[in-house]
């Protein structure tokens, strides 16, 4: 189990990460809505998902592929999911507090990758999300 929190520190979360489904996202949709060349994300077990504090200050944006989860407070960027999160539950892995030692084992959507981001970490690259990730 890892935990998680925003930038203002009114959400904190415990869950527990697939290390094996950690990737650096290079869709259109992760770049804009954490402002940033890629999202890292970290697949989680749904059911794991405990918040510490501050629920109430969770606010949804539903886009066409889920729900993103954000802190209405401070704007944080937390978590993907599905309607259940045990289908599909991802946090932004730079929300996890702490040395976690979790690191990224691909990059997804390298297709769609920003034009000035040259990916060079050692990591295998997908043209969309590494097959067996919604497993």
């Amino acid at each position: 189990m890892v935990t998680g929190s925003c930038l203002c520190g009114e959400i904190a979360y415990e869950v527990e990460i697939i290390p094996e489904k950690v990737y650096n996202c290079h869709c259109s949709q992760c770049r804009k809505a954490h402002g940033a060349t890629f999202a890292t994300q970290a697949f989680a077990k749904g059911e794991t998902l405990t918040f510490i504090k501050g629920e109430e200050h969770i606010g949804e944006y539903k886009g066409e592929l889920g729900i993103r989860a954000f802190c209405k407070k401070c704007g944080t960027r937390l978590m993907n999911y599905a309607p259940d999160k045990n289908l599909y539950l991802s946090v932004a892995l730079a929300c996890v507090d702490g040395d976690h030692g979790i690191k990224p084992v691909s990059h997804a959507y390298a297709d769609s990758k920003a034009p000035w981001h040259c990916p060079s970490d050692g990591i295998p690259s997908f043209s969309e999300i590494p097959e067996g990730a919604f497993d």
